[in-house]
Protein backbone atom coordinates (compact mmCIF):
# COMPACT_ATOMS: atom_id res chain seq x y z
CA UNK A 1 0.00 0.00 0.00
CA UNK A 2 1.39 3.37 -1.39
CA UNK A 3 1.02 5.25 2.57
CA UNK A 4 4.36 7.19 2.89
CA UNK A 5 5.71 8.08 5.79
CA UNK A 6 5.04 12.46 5.70
CA UNK A 7 1.22 10.59 5.32
CA UNK A 8 2.15 9.20 8.95
CA UNK A 9 3.79 12.25 10.05
CA UNK A 10 7.05 10.32 10.83
CA UNK A 11 8.51 12.32 8.77
CA UNK A 12 8.35 16.26 8.63
CA UNK A 13 7.03 17.27 5.72
CA UNK A 14 9.60 17.43 2.23
CA UNK A 15 8.50 21.00 1.90
CA UNK A 16 9.80 22.88 4.88
CA UNK A 17 12.08 25.50 5.53
CA UNK A 18 14.90 23.40 5.89
CA UNK A 19 14.59 21.03 3.45
CA UNK A 20 14.21 24.37 1.11
CA UNK A 21 17.13 25.86 2.77
CA UNK A 22 19.09 22.76 1.63
CA UNK A 23 17.70 22.59 -2.01
CA UNK A 24 18.40 26.44 -2.25
CA UNK A 25 22.37 25.43 -1.18
CA UNK A 26 22.31 22.65 -3.31
CA UNK A 27 20.99 24.15 -6.69
CA UNK A 28 22.78 27.27 -5.96
CA UNK A 29 25.85 25.17 -5.86
CA UNK A 30 25.03 23.69 -9.04
CA UNK A 31 24.25 27.11 -11.26
CA UNK A 32 27.72 28.21 -9.48
CA UNK A 33 29.19 25.75 -11.43
CA UNK A 34 27.48 25.60 -14.75
CA UNK A 35 29.32 27.53 -16.87
CA UNK A 36 32.52 25.24 -15.92
CA UNK A 37 30.21 21.83 -15.62
CA UNK A 38 27.84 22.28 -18.09
CA UNK A 39 29.55 20.50 -21.55
CA UNK A 40 30.11 17.94 -18.81
CA UNK A 41 26.60 17.81 -17.27
CA UNK A 42 25.04 17.85 -21.06
CA UNK A 43 26.98 15.12 -22.22
CA UNK A 44 24.94 12.84 -20.09
CA UNK A 45 21.56 12.63 -19.38
CA UNK A 46 21.21 11.72 -15.95
CA UNK A 47 23.34 14.65 -14.63
CA UNK A 48 22.20 18.14 -13.64
CA UNK A 49 21.57 20.56 -16.56
CA UNK A 50 22.43 24.30 -16.57
CA UNK A 51 19.45 26.06 -14.75
CA UNK A 52 18.75 26.71 -10.92
CA UNK A 53 15.12 25.07 -10.03
CA UNK A 54 12.83 26.91 -7.92
CA UNK A 55 8.98 25.69 -6.81
CA UNK A 56 5.65 26.84 -6.64
CA UNK A 57 2.59 25.57 -5.13
CA UNK A 58 -0.60 26.66 -7.49
CA UNK A 59 -4.36 27.11 -7.89
CA UNK A 60 -5.67 25.32 -10.36
CA UNK A 61 -9.15 25.57 -11.72
CA UNK A 62 -11.27 23.15 -13.28
CA UNK A 63 -13.86 23.55 -16.11
CA UNK A 64 -16.51 22.75 -13.31
CA UNK A 65 -15.07 26.08 -11.67
CA UNK A 66 -13.61 23.82 -8.72
CA UNK A 67 -9.89 23.57 -7.78
CA UNK A 68 -6.96 21.98 -6.84
CA UNK A 69 -3.76 22.64 -5.90
CA UNK A 70 -0.42 21.74 -7.99
CA UNK A 71 3.34 21.93 -7.74
CA UNK A 72 5.34 23.01 -10.53
CA UNK A 73 9.02 22.73 -10.98
CA UNK A 74 11.06 25.14 -13.57
CA UNK A 75 13.96 26.73 -14.47
CA UNK A 76 15.09 30.10 -12.41
CA UNK A 77 17.19 33.14 -11.96
CA UNK A 78 17.98 30.78 -8.42
CA UNK A 79 16.76 27.90 -6.45
CA UNK A 80 14.88 29.86 -3.90
CA UNK A 81 11.04 29.07 -3.98
CA UNK A 82 8.62 31.24 -6.28
CA UNK A 83 12.03 32.31 -8.46
CA UNK A 84 11.40 34.13 -11.95
CA UNK A 85 11.43 32.30 -14.77
CA UNK A 86 14.87 32.27 -16.42
CA UNK A 87 14.04 33.99 -19.53
CA UNK A 88 16.85 32.13 -21.23
CA UNK A 89 14.70 28.56 -20.93
CA UNK A 90 11.48 29.93 -22.70
CA UNK A 91 9.60 29.34 -24.74
CA UNK A 92 10.11 25.81 -22.32
CA UNK A 93 8.66 22.54 -23.08
CA UNK A 94 6.60 21.00 -20.47
CA UNK A 95 5.69 17.54 -18.67
CA UNK A 96 2.38 17.03 -16.38
CA UNK A 97 3.48 14.42 -13.98
CA UNK A 98 1.17 12.17 -11.99
CA UNK A 99 1.65 10.32 -8.60
CA UNK A 100 1.17 6.90 -7.72
CA UNK A 101 -1.83 5.73 -5.29
CA UNK A 102 -1.25 7.11 -1.64
CA UNK A 103 2.08 8.85 -3.21
CA UNK A 104 2.86 12.29 -2.03
CA UNK A 105 4.19 14.30 -4.79
CA UNK A 106 7.84 15.06 -3.09
CA UNK A 107 8.42 11.48 -3.72
CA UNK A 108 8.87 12.73 -7.26
CA UNK A 109 11.53 15.47 -6.25
CA UNK A 110 15.24 13.98 -8.18
CA UNK A 111 12.91 13.01 -11.30
CA UNK A 112 10.88 16.71 -11.69
CA UNK A 113 13.71 18.74 -10.32
CA UNK A 114 16.31 17.37 -12.77
CA UNK A 115 13.41 18.01 -16.12
CA UNK A 116 13.43 21.54 -14.60
CA UNK A 117 17.27 22.04 -14.56
CA UNK A 118 17.29 21.21 -18.36
CA UNK A 119 14.62 23.90 -19.22
CA UNK A 120 11.41 22.26 -18.50
CA UNK A 121 8.18 23.11 -16.77
CA UNK A 122 7.12 20.17 -14.74
CA UNK A 123 3.65 20.65 -13.18
CA UNK A 124 2.42 17.93 -10.87
CA UNK A 125 -0.96 17.55 -9.44
CA UNK A 126 -1.97 16.66 -5.76
CA UNK A 127 -5.44 15.87 -6.54
CA UNK A 128 -6.75 12.07 -6.25
CA UNK A 129 -4.54 11.53 -3.05
CA UNK A 130 -7.03 9.64 -0.87
CA UNK A 131 -7.34 5.72 -0.64
CA UNK A 132 -10.45 6.08 -3.23
CA UNK A 133 -8.93 7.75 -6.22
CA UNK A 134 -11.17 8.55 -9.82
CA UNK A 135 -8.39 7.49 -12.23
CA UNK A 136 -10.58 9.22 -14.86
CA UNK A 137 -10.71 12.66 -12.99
CA UNK A 138 -6.83 12.22 -12.00
CA UNK A 139 -6.36 11.81 -15.84
CA UNK A 140 -8.40 15.22 -16.39
CA UNK A 141 -6.50 17.07 -13.76
CA UNK A 142 -3.17 16.01 -15.63
CA UNK A 143 -4.68 17.73 -18.97
CA UNK A 144 -5.82 20.54 -16.66
CA UNK A 145 -2.43 21.10 -16.06
CA UNK A 146 -1.41 22.06 -19.29
CA UNK A 147 -4.56 24.01 -19.78
CA UNK A 148 -3.20 26.23 -16.72
CA UNK A 149 0.43 26.41 -18.59
CA UNK A 150 -1.87 27.31 -21.54
CA UNK A 151 -3.55 29.93 -19.66
CA UNK A 152 -0.83 31.03 -18.19
CA UNK A 153 1.57 31.75 -20.82
CA UNK A 154 -0.93 34.11 -22.70
CA UNK A 155 -1.64 35.92 -19.70
CA UNK A 156 0.33 39.35 -19.44
CA UNK A 157 0.18 39.61 -15.64
CA UNK A 158 1.83 35.94 -14.69
CA UNK A 159 5.57 35.17 -14.22
CA UNK A 160 5.29 32.55 -16.66
CA UNK A 161 3.58 34.74 -19.59
CA UNK A 162 5.74 34.09 -22.78
CA UNK A 163 7.54 31.20 -20.91
CA UNK A 164 5.56 27.91 -22.32
CA UNK A 165 6.13 26.09 -25.58
CA UNK A 166 2.25 24.88 -25.92
CA UNK A 167 3.67 22.82 -28.94
CA UNK A 168 5.58 21.39 -26.45
CA UNK A 169 3.55 19.23 -24.31
CA UNK A 170 4.05 16.10 -22.61
CA UNK A 171 2.35 14.02 -19.74
CA UNK A 172 4.41 11.08 -17.66
CA UNK A 173 3.53 9.48 -14.34
CA UNK A 174 4.46 6.58 -11.67
CA UNK A 175 2.16 3.75 -10.82
CA UNK A 176 -1.36 5.08 -10.91
CA UNK A 177 -0.30 8.00 -12.13
CA UNK A 178 1.64 6.71 -15.44
CA UNK A 179 -1.80 4.93 -16.01
CA UNK A 180 -3.74 7.99 -15.89
CA UNK A 181 -1.02 9.52 -17.97
CA UNK A 182 -1.53 6.78 -20.54
CA UNK A 183 -5.74 7.67 -20.13
CA UNK A 184 -4.89 11.66 -20.35
CA UNK A 185 -2.48 11.41 -23.82
CA UNK A 186 -5.07 8.88 -25.41
CA UNK A 187 -7.53 11.51 -25.07
CA UNK A 188 -5.75 15.07 -26.17
CA UNK A 189 -3.83 15.92 -28.90
CA UNK A 190 -1.82 18.73 -27.03
CA UNK A 191 0.45 16.12 -25.84
CA UNK A 192 3.23 15.18 -28.37
CA UNK A 193 4.93 12.25 -26.41
CA UNK A 194 3.91 10.26 -23.57
CA UNK A 195 6.79 8.41 -21.15
CA UNK A 196 5.36 6.65 -17.90
CA UNK A 197 7.23 4.48 -15.06
CA UNK A 198 5.76 1.24 -13.95
CA UNK A 199 2.38 2.53 -15.18
CA UNK A 200 -0.59 0.33 -13.65
CA UNK A 201 -3.69 -0.66 -14.79
CA UNK A 202 -6.37 1.80 -14.07
CA UNK A 203 -10.26 2.17 -14.25
CA UNK A 204 -11.03 3.08 -17.22
CA UNK A 205 -8.65 0.62 -18.03
CA UNK A 206 -5.23 2.54 -19.17
CA UNK A 207 -4.64 -0.72 -21.99
CA UNK A 208 -7.40 0.42 -23.49
CA UNK A 209 -6.61 4.27 -23.83
CA UNK A 210 -3.06 3.28 -25.20
CA UNK A 211 -4.82 2.40 -28.01
CA UNK A 212 -6.07 5.87 -28.70
CA UNK A 213 -2.24 7.15 -28.32
CA UNK A 214 -1.46 8.91 -31.56
CA UNK A 215 1.97 10.18 -30.33
CA UNK A 216 5.13 8.41 -29.61
CA UNK A 217 5.11 6.63 -26.13
CA UNK A 218 7.90 5.09 -23.65
CA UNK A 219 6.79 2.69 -21.06
CA UNK A 220 10.08 2.07 -18.88
CA UNK A 221 9.03 -0.85 -15.90
CA UNK A 222 12.02 -2.54 -13.58
CA UNK A 223 12.47 -5.77 -14.52
CA UNK A 224 11.85 -6.52 -10.62
CA UNK A 225 9.02 -4.30 -9.57
CA UNK A 226 6.39 -6.93 -7.30
CA UNK A 227 3.88 -4.17 -7.25
CA UNK A 228 2.94 -3.34 -10.72
CA UNK A 229 4.35 -6.17 -12.69
CA UNK A 230 6.43 -5.28 -15.66
CA UNK A 231 3.10 -7.46 -17.84
CA UNK A 232 0.82 -5.34 -16.90
CA UNK A 233 2.55 -2.28 -18.34
CA UNK A 234 3.15 -4.16 -20.80
CA UNK A 235 -0.47 -4.42 -21.81
CA UNK A 236 -0.80 -0.86 -22.12
CA UNK A 237 2.66 -1.27 -24.66
CA UNK A 238 1.33 -3.85 -26.80
CA UNK A 239 -2.43 -1.66 -27.04
CA UNK A 240 -0.92 1.65 -28.35
CA UNK A 241 -0.13 1.72 -32.39
CA UNK A 242 1.81 4.34 -32.50
CA UNK A 243 5.52 5.11 -32.66
CA UNK A 244 6.15 2.90 -29.07
CA UNK A 245 9.21 1.63 -26.89
CA UNK A 246 8.76 -0.81 -23.60
CA UNK A 247 11.98 -0.39 -21.80
CA UNK A 248 12.87 -2.42 -18.90
CA UNK A 249 15.90 -1.33 -16.07
CA UNK A 250 17.34 -4.46 -15.20
CA UNK A 251 16.99 -5.41 -11.20
CA UNK A 252 14.78 -1.85 -10.95
CA UNK A 253 11.81 -2.34 -8.40
CA UNK A 254 8.65 -0.77 -7.81
CA UNK A 255 9.84 1.75 -5.46
CA UNK A 256 13.08 2.40 -7.37
CA UNK A 257 11.31 5.10 -9.14
CA UNK A 258 10.94 7.42 -5.95
CA UNK A 259 12.99 9.16 -3.78
CA UNK A 260 12.82 6.98 -0.10
CA UNK A 261 11.15 4.13 0.45
CA UNK A 262 7.99 4.02 2.80
CA UNK A 263 5.45 1.38 4.37
CA UNK A 264 4.58 -1.34 1.54
CA UNK A 265 7.67 -0.65 -0.74
CA UNK A 266 9.36 -3.42 -2.67
CA UNK A 267 13.20 -3.31 -3.76
CA UNK A 268 15.48 -4.88 -6.52
CA UNK A 269 19.01 -5.55 -7.24
CA UNK A 270 19.62 -2.15 -8.25
CA UNK A 271 20.02 0.82 -5.86
CA UNK A 272 17.52 3.14 -5.96
CA UNK A 273 20.24 5.73 -6.83
CA UNK A 274 21.10 3.91 -9.69
CA UNK A 275 17.42 3.63 -10.50
CA UNK A 276 16.97 6.93 -10.40
CA UNK A 277 19.91 8.58 -11.95
CA UNK A 278 18.46 5.40 -15.29
CA UNK A 279 15.26 7.27 -14.96
CA UNK A 280 16.31 10.53 -15.44
CA UNK A 281 18.23 9.13 -18.16
CA UNK A 282 15.16 7.61 -20.04
CA UNK A 283 13.15 10.68 -19.80
CA UNK A 284 15.86 13.46 -20.85
CA UNK A 285 16.58 11.43 -24.07
CA UNK A 286 13.17 10.40 -25.08
CA UNK A 287 11.67 14.15 -24.30
CA UNK A 288 14.64 16.19 -26.12
CA UNK A 289 14.03 13.82 -28.91
CA UNK A 290 10.16 14.59 -29.30
CA UNK A 291 10.03 17.71 -27.14
CA UNK A 292 12.84 19.43 -28.87
CA UNK A 293 13.78 17.46 -31.94
CA UNK A 294 17.31 16.92 -30.45
CA UNK A 295 19.11 15.06 -33.21
CA UNK A 296 22.06 13.72 -31.14
CA UNK A 297 19.72 11.84 -28.40
CA UNK A 298 17.35 10.55 -31.49
CA UNK A 299 19.96 7.72 -32.04
CA UNK A 300 19.70 6.75 -28.72
CA UNK A 301 16.45 6.92 -28.69
CA UNK A 302 15.20 4.94 -32.00
CA UNK A 303 18.72 2.79 -32.71
CA UNK A 304 22.15 4.51 -33.54
CA UNK A 305 23.27 4.66 -30.20
CA UNK A 306 24.37 2.53 -27.39
CA UNK A 307 20.92 2.71 -25.05
CA UNK A 308 21.41 3.83 -21.13
CA UNK A 309 23.57 1.34 -19.29
CA UNK A 310 21.89 -1.09 -17.95
CA UNK A 311 18.55 -1.36 -19.63
CA UNK A 312 17.03 -3.32 -22.80
CA UNK A 313 14.38 -1.90 -25.18
CA UNK A 314 11.59 -2.66 -27.51
CA UNK A 315 11.08 -0.55 -30.34
CA UNK A 316 8.28 -0.25 -32.43
CA UNK A 317 8.87 3.18 -34.60
CA UNK A 318 6.11 2.40 -37.11
CA UNK A 319 8.81 2.51 -39.23
CA UNK A 320 11.56 0.15 -40.78
CA UNK A 321 14.48 1.64 -42.58
CA UNK A 322 17.53 0.08 -44.70
CA UNK A 323 20.39 1.08 -46.65
CA UNK A 324 21.26 -0.84 -49.17
CA UNK A 325 24.99 -0.47 -48.47
CA UNK A 326 25.95 0.85 -44.68
CA UNK A 327 29.74 0.89 -45.94
CA UNK A 328 31.15 2.81 -48.85
CA UNK A 329 34.76 3.36 -49.66
CA UNK A 330 36.17 5.62 -52.51
CA UNK A 331 38.62 8.12 -53.23
CA UNK A 332 38.73 11.54 -51.76
CA UNK A 333 37.02 14.43 -53.92
CA UNK A 334 34.30 11.88 -55.03
CA UNK A 335 30.93 11.07 -54.46
CA UNK A 336 30.11 8.07 -52.69
CA UNK A 337 26.04 6.93 -53.24
CA UNK A 338 24.45 4.29 -51.11
CA UNK A 339 20.07 3.94 -51.00
CA UNK A 340 17.88 4.46 -48.19
CA UNK A 341 14.26 2.60 -47.93
CA UNK A 342 11.91 3.66 -45.94
CA UNK A 343 8.09 1.71 -45.00
CA UNK A 344 5.97 3.79 -43.04
CA UNK A 345 4.15 0.96 -40.67
CA UNK A 346 1.06 3.20 -39.99
CA UNK A 347 -1.36 2.97 -39.15
CA UNK A 348 -1.38 7.09 -39.92
CA UNK A 349 -0.04 8.58 -43.01
CA UNK A 350 2.82 11.04 -42.79
CA UNK A 351 5.63 11.82 -44.66
CA UNK A 352 9.26 10.99 -44.00
CA UNK A 353 12.44 13.28 -43.76
CA UNK A 354 16.17 11.46 -43.68
CA UNK A 355 18.68 13.78 -42.05
CA UNK A 356 22.26 13.48 -40.93
CA UNK A 357 23.36 13.52 -36.85
CA UNK A 358 26.58 13.46 -35.30
CA UNK A 359 28.14 13.53 -39.00
CA UNK A 360 31.50 13.16 -40.13
CA UNK A 361 31.27 14.33 -43.62
CA UNK A 362 29.02 15.88 -46.12
CA UNK A 363 25.72 14.16 -46.88
CA UNK A 364 22.54 15.09 -48.52
CA UNK A 365 19.47 13.37 -49.96
CA UNK A 366 17.51 13.37 -52.88
CA UNK A 367 14.56 14.30 -52.58
CA UNK A 368 14.72 15.85 -49.50
CA UNK A 369 11.37 14.55 -48.24
CA UNK A 370 8.73 11.85 -49.12
CA UNK A 371 5.78 12.45 -50.16
CA UNK A 372 3.03 11.75 -47.39
CA UNK A 373 3.06 7.76 -47.56
CA UNK A 374 -0.05 5.39 -46.58
CA UNK A 375 0.42 2.90 -44.00
CA UNK A 376 2.54 0.45 -45.87
CA UNK A 377 3.71 2.70 -48.47
CA UNK A 378 7.53 2.99 -49.19
CA UNK A 379 10.15 5.52 -50.11
CA UNK A 380 13.78 5.59 -51.62
CA UNK A 381 16.32 8.18 -51.10
CA UNK A 382 19.84 8.47 -52.67
CA UNK A 383 22.08 9.08 -50.16
CA UNK A 384 25.34 11.08 -51.00
CA UNK A 385 28.36 11.49 -48.95
CA UNK A 386 31.70 13.40 -49.79
CA UNK A 387 35.16 14.60 -48.26
CA UNK A 388 37.39 16.48 -49.67
CA UNK A 389 40.72 14.88 -48.05
CA UNK A 390 40.99 10.90 -47.21
CA UNK A 391 39.43 9.75 -43.71
CA UNK A 392 37.11 7.64 -42.46
CA UNK A 393 33.97 7.85 -40.22
CA UNK A 394 30.79 6.84 -39.12
CA UNK A 395 27.52 8.77 -39.81
CA UNK A 396 24.33 8.61 -38.33
CA UNK A 397 21.30 8.25 -40.81
CA UNK A 398 17.94 9.37 -39.51
CA UNK A 399 14.55 8.79 -40.68
CA UNK A 400 12.22 10.60 -39.05
CA UNK A 401 8.56 10.77 -39.44
CA UNK A 402 7.24 13.98 -40.08
CA UNK A 403 3.86 13.30 -38.21
CA UNK A 404 5.43 12.70 -34.83
CA UNK A 405 9.09 13.08 -34.58
CA UNK A 406 9.78 8.81 -34.51
CA UNK A 407 11.55 6.92 -36.71
CA UNK A 408 14.64 5.24 -37.31
CA UNK A 409 18.24 5.74 -37.08
CA UNK A 410 20.95 3.84 -38.84
CA UNK A 411 24.34 3.63 -39.04
CA UNK A 412 26.66 4.58 -42.08
CA UNK A 413 30.10 3.83 -42.52
CA UNK A 414 32.36 6.19 -45.21
CA UNK A 415 36.16 5.38 -46.03
CA UNK A 416 37.63 8.17 -48.36
CA UNK A 417 41.22 6.53 -49.40
CA UNK A 418 43.88 9.52 -51.04
CA UNK A 419 42.36 11.09 -54.46
CA UNK A 420 44.08 9.07 -57.34
CA UNK A 421 47.38 11.29 -58.91
CA UNK A 422 46.27 11.88 -62.55
CA UNK A 423 49.40 11.96 -63.39
CA UNK A 424 49.96 8.43 -63.07
CA UNK A 425 48.82 7.15 -66.12
CA UNK A 426 49.74 3.43 -65.98
CA UNK A 427 47.82 3.45 -62.37
CA UNK A 428 51.22 1.59 -60.07
CA UNK A 429 50.99 4.42 -57.54
CA UNK A 430 53.62 6.42 -58.47
CA UNK A 431 54.65 8.67 -61.20
CA UNK A 432 57.76 7.35 -63.30
CA UNK A 433 59.23 6.20 -66.49
CA UNK A 434 55.99 4.27 -67.47
CA UNK A 435 54.01 7.24 -67.18
CA UNK A 436 56.21 9.61 -69.21
CA UNK A 437 56.55 6.68 -72.28
CA UNK A 438 52.34 7.07 -72.40
CA UNK A 439 52.07 10.53 -72.41
CA UNK A 440 55.16 10.54 -75.10
CA UNK A 441 53.47 7.93 -77.22
CA UNK A 442 50.24 10.27 -77.05
CA UNK A 443 51.70 12.93 -78.05
CA UNK A 444 49.51 15.24 -79.92
CA UNK A 445 45.73 15.99 -80.42
CA UNK A 446 43.92 13.34 -78.03
CA UNK A 447 40.65 13.37 -77.11
CA UNK A 448 39.06 11.87 -73.85
CA UNK A 449 42.26 10.08 -72.90
CA UNK A 450 44.49 9.88 -69.90
CA UNK A 451 47.59 11.43 -71.23
CA UNK A 452 45.65 14.87 -71.84
CA UNK A 453 45.97 15.54 -68.27
CA UNK A 454 44.32 18.91 -68.48
CA UNK A 455 41.51 17.80 -70.37
CA UNK A 456 41.80 20.42 -73.33
CA UNK A 457 41.86 17.77 -75.56
CA UNK A 458 45.76 18.07 -76.53
CA UNK A 459 48.66 16.21 -75.11
CA UNK A 460 51.18 18.72 -74.74
CA UNK A 461 54.00 21.05 -72.92
CA UNK A 462 51.13 21.64 -69.99
CA UNK A 463 50.78 17.93 -70.04
CA UNK A 464 54.50 17.11 -69.17
CA UNK A 465 54.97 19.73 -67.01
CA UNK A 466 52.22 18.28 -64.60
CA UNK A 467 53.23 14.80 -64.59
CA UNK A 468 57.20 15.79 -63.87
CA UNK A 469 55.60 17.82 -60.74
CA UNK A 470 54.03 14.70 -59.28
CA UNK A 471 57.38 12.37 -59.97
CA UNK A 472 58.05 10.14 -57.78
Amino acid sequence: MFLTLQRLNLLPHARDTERMDSRALLHGFVGALASVTCSVALADNSLPGPYPVSQRTVTVTRSNNTTFSAQIRYPATSAAANAPFAAAAGPAPAVSFGHGFLSAVDLYDSTMDHLASHGYIVIATTSEGGFLPNHANFALDIRQCLTWLEQQDALKSSWLFGAVNQDAFSVSGHSMGGGAAALAAGADTRIKCLATLAAAETNPSAAAAAGNVQRPARFIVGSQDTIVAPPTTQNQYTACDAPRQFVTITGGSHCGFVDSAFIGCDSGALARADQLAKTRALLLEFFDTHLRGDAIDYAAVWGAAAPVAGTTATRDARTTASLASGSLRGAAGTQLTTTLTVTNAGPDATAIRPRASAAAFAVSFDPAQSTVLAAGASASFTVRVASPSAASGTTTIDAVRIRDGAGAALTLNATFTPAADPADLDGNGSVGGGDLAILLNAWGACSACAADIDGNGEVNGADLATLLSSWG
